[in-house]
């Protein structure tokens, strides 16, 4: 971890860190004893770096603190434990929801141009329950030929009969 010393001598600490628009993240790092405060901007990775074990971006706290009280420390442990077992000190908004989700997958440009044609109402559902799917099979992108297959399954088109025992189920 790296740290940046003020000019009377003390260390600068975080003091908050939001997301922007864009990938880069803002944060505030403070010295006590002489009340500077400085700004800086960059990526997840180049201010992860700055932060030991771990600080939370004010919109990845705000999702945790939404959750009941009795879930957040499960989700806090399980997405520190995701982010440590890729390097990360900086749980962003972004890092949360890959966490949540056991990974991240890639999207094929024809995907995309796919999902774009979901009503806007589902549309963020559908982008993780497609996610999921790819991780759950070992993917590492979400491509049409997933997409089908999950309408497929969700809207029951082109479903295949499973043979169970004597029993014949359509699914």
């Amino acid at each position: 971890m790296a740290t940046i010393q003020c000019h009377c001598g003390s260390i600068l600490t975080i003091d908050e860190i939001q997301e922007t628009e864009t990938s880069l993240l803002w944060s505030q790092v403070a010295c006590e004893p002489c009340h500077l405060r400085i700004g800086i901007e960059g990526t997840a990775e180049e201010l992860s770096c700055l932060v030991s074990p771990f600080v939370w971006s004010d919109e990845a706290r705000y999702e945790l603190e939404r959750l009941p009280p009795y879930v957040a420390p499960l989700v806090r442990e399980d997405v520190e434990a995701y982010a440590r077992t890729i390097g990360r000190h900086l749980v962003t908004w972004a890092l949360w929801g890959e966490a949540r989700s056991r990974g991240t997958v890639v999207w094929t440009p024809e995907a995309e141009r796919r999902l774009n044609n979901v009503p806007q109402a589902v549309r963020a559902m559908a982008k993780l329950e497609l996610e999921r799917a790819a991780l759950d099979r070992g993917l590492s992108e979400v491509t049409v030929s997933l997409m089908e297959e999950i309408k497929a399954r969700y809207f029951g088109l082109g479903a295949k009969p499973i043979i169970a025992g004597d029993q014949q189920h359509v699914f």
